[in-house]
């Protein structure tokens, strides 16, 4: 006999899921799930599996619905998150910073073979990610719509702005330096840490958060306007190396600024003709 499955509807019971995991949907074994809720004497309460709290540990989930399901009926309702995936705006995003994170492994190889050409490209090719992803779909369609409605949504979106500016400067720094055929270790695993967290942070709990307050019908809209910023997106193409020498960034958040809103004229289809070495 099969094992039977539970849908279980949940909402958390700590204090501080006002910022954390707060509400949700697990599918777990009956058995499993029996085992779990023999472990809390309260009524309708068990324990959180591993992994399921954002907070790293165990905590007492309230059970506000179960359903029984069977194992084709799991498999059919993964496949239809599946399919819905696919125009999920925020899916999306997610799945772009897989990308990104692929890239990094392959920015961290040529930087041991001390390889100055193919990290020139390869970073070009981050900066365009950080351009189209970063800078363009998540500040100017997501921040916005979730600013107000997400608990502590503007410090939050604050903290992901600076992490934005924080590698922007980071990655200029050292593609300056790799012009001059020198690779800065410090920068670029500066670089490493600042992307790779922000991605954790992003994946494991903004993006959390901003499921909870952004309506289908919102995210119907997020994704036609997200895919008309890809076609209207011009890639920063890496050009010759040694070309047009790149400024010098700076520290200064409105030097910062300016040189995004260079990049993202740049990158627009109909802005001026110019590639990422050319700035």
């Amino acid at each position: 006999m099969s094992e039977q499955y539970l849908s279980v509807e949940y909402t958390c019971k700590h204090p501080s899921c006002q910022v954390f995991c707060k509400k949700g949907e697990i599918a777990i074994e009956k058995s499993y799930f029996e085992e779990l809720s023999a472990e809390i004497p309260e009524e309708g309460v068990f324990k959180s599996p591993n992994g399921a709290c954002r907070m790293g540990f165990s905590q007492p989930f309230k059970a506000v619905r179960v359903v029984p399901m069977t194992e084709e009926a799991m498999q059919a309702k993964a496949a239809e998150a599946e399919k819905a995936s696919e125009k999920d705006p925020i899916a999306r995003l997610s799945a772009e910073h897989q990308e990104v994170l692929k890239k990094l492994d392959i920015i961290e190889d040529q930087v041991r073979l001390r390889d100055v050409e193919g990290l020139w490209i390869s970073t070009a090719a981050v900066e365009n990610d950080i351009i189209l992803h970063s800078i363009k779909k998540e500040e100017e369609v997501l921040f916005p719509l979730v600013r107000e409605r997400i608990p502590m949504g503007s410090a939050l979106i604050a903290i992901m702005d600076e992490d934005h500016r924080e590698f922007i400067s980071l990655l200029h720094g050292f593609r300056y330096a790799l012009q001059e055929d020198a690779i800065e270790d410090g920068l670029v695993r500066s670089l490493m840490i600042n992307l790779r967290n922000h991605i954790r942070k992003e994946d494991e709990e903004f993006f959390r958060f901003c499921n909870d307050y952004v309506s289908d019908e919102e995210k119907a809209t997020m994704f036609a306007v997200m895919t008309k910023m890809e076609g209207e997106h011009k890639t920063l193409e890496a050009g010759d190396r040694k070309a047009k020498p790149l400024a010098p960034l700076g520290e200064d958040r409105k030097v910062i600024d300016a040189e995004i809103r260079s990049l993202k004229t740049v990158s627009s289809i109909g802005g001026e003709e110019m590639c990422c070495g050319g700035h």
